[in-house]
């Protein structure tokens, strides 16, 4: 089971992004929770100033990609393998 396998499954790439909105969504309010007691006018000022605005979506995007990637292929790996497994026996 090789990676191309996998990524080329129908529905992959779309479960990750899905996967990825999600993590970014829930770690960022989980962030305001316990930095911030969930004001969420602090957190904004705080991560959306003009200084840190770029790092703020950058290191975003790169850690819900990271995270949506590895979960949704193992779960796709996992998947193709119990398929295979019976179609073999």
């Amino acid at each position: 089971m090789n990676v191309k396998e996998v990524t080329t499954t129908k529905g992959f790439w779309k479960s990750v992004l899905i996967l990825s909105l999600l993590f970014i969504l829930i770690y960022n309010i989980i962030t305001c929770g316990f930095n911030y007691d969930f004001n969420f006018a602090a957190f904004f000022d705080a991560k959306f100033n003009q200084a840190s605005i770029f790092r703020f979506i950058i290191a975003n995007l790169i850690g819900g990609f990271c995270y949506g990637f590895i979960i949704v292929f193992l779960q796709f790996r996992g998947r193709l393998k119990r398929a295979e497994k019976e179609r073999n026996s």
